[in-house]
C-alpha cells in the first residue's frame, strides 16, 4: 500500500524544511520558547541572562533552548509541508529526490559547526 500523493509531498517537504530551518533557528537563536528546567518555568521567545551584578547566576538556572529551536523549526516546516501538499503533482515531479538526504546531511554538518565553540578550551 503506497501513501497518497499529498501525504508523500507533505512528508518530504516537512523533513527537508525541518532540517534546514533547525540550523537557521540555532544560528539566529530563534527559540519559540525558553525552558528553565530547574525552576520549572517556560517563557515565550529566547531569553538570555542579563544579570550584570552576578552573571554566574546562569549556572544556577541554566536555560534550555533546544525545545524552542525544535518548535520553531517544526512550525516553519509545517508551513512548508502544507504548502507542498496542496501543490499540483506535476510541479513536484521534476524535483530531484536526492534533496531528501543531501539537505539533512548538510544540516547535520552545519549543526556540528555551530556547536564547535562549546568544545574549545
Amino acid at each position: 500500500m503506497t501513501p497518497p500523493s499529498r501525504f508523500r509531498s507533505f512528508a518530504f517537504a516537512f523533513g527537508v524544511a525541518f532540517a534546514a530551518l533547525y540550523v537557521v533557528a540555532v544560528k539566529l537563536d530563534l527559540a519559540l520558547f525558553t525552558v528553565y528546567p530547574s525552576i520549572r518555568v517556560v517563557l515565550l521567545g529566547t531569553h538570555h541572562s542579563r544579570d550584570s551584578v552576578g552573571p554566574s547566576m546562569g549556572s544556577f538556572m541554566p536555560a534550555t533552548y533546544w525545545y524552542g529551536w525544535t518548535a520553531t523549526a517544526a512550525l516553519g516546516a509545517l508551513v512548508f509541508g502544507l504548502g507542498a501538499a496542496f501543490l499540483p503533482e506535476r510541479w513536484s515531479r521534476p524535483l530531484w529526490s536526492g534533496w531528501l538526504w543531501v539537505i539533512p546531511v548538510v544540516a547535520m554538518i552545519g549543526c556540528v559547526y555551530l556547536t564547535l565553540p562549546w568544545f574549545r578550551l
